[in-house]
């Protein structure tokens, strides 16, 4: 399905407003998912019929399951699984999963520069030569994150998520 000027308005207003909340404030408030939901499925009603909510209805849960397990297992938050959905009931089912697969892409780009400027690059290659010696070595063992590694910061995902989508609707 070709995505109207209405849909690729609506998504692109949507994710700058959800990348300046998340870089902002590091949430992206419910009502802007909310918002993008409920005008994705109106106005895909409203042009499409039944077609038009189908699509919109099987992009949005198609969205929310792509990266529910990640939410689920405490690696992502959820208005980033709700951002997602929003997308997926402007985009589609097809398209959102090509968007959740570029954007985990987009995400691991920009972790590198995000542990890179916190000066933790180096300590990360080197955690990562141990546990690949321990490996090798047949002694599994915890090896807590090195001091100065970003290892369990978290950064605005929205900005992975409006990279991976750009991606994918181009």
């Amino acid at each position: 399905m070709m995505l109207s000027h209405w849909a690729i308005t609506v998504l692109f207003v949507g994710l700058v407003a959800a990348v300046v909340s998340d870089l902002s404030t590091h949430r992206i408030p419910n009502r802007l998912t909310f918002s993008m939901i409920l005008v994705a499925l109106v106005l895909h009603t409203w042009f499409g019929h039944w077609e038009g909510l189908a699509f919109a209805l099987s992009g949005l849960v198609a969205g929310l399951l792509c990266f529910l397990p990640f939410h689920l297992f405490g690696t992502m938050g959820a208005g980033d699984v709700k951002l997602l959905a929003a997308v997926g009931a402007i985009i589609g089912p097809g398209t959102v999963g090509i968007a959740a697969l570029m954007t985990i892409l987009a995400g691991g780009l920009i972790a590198l520069v995000y542990i890179t400027a916190q000066g933790g690059l180096l300590a990360m290659l080197r955690r990562y030569k141990s546990m690949l010696v321990l490996l090798t070595a047949r002694q599994p063992q915890y090896i807590p994150p090195a001091q100065g590694e970003a290892a369990g910061s978290r950064f605005p995902y929205a900005l992975a998520i409006a990279c991976g989508t750009t991606l994918a609707v181009i």
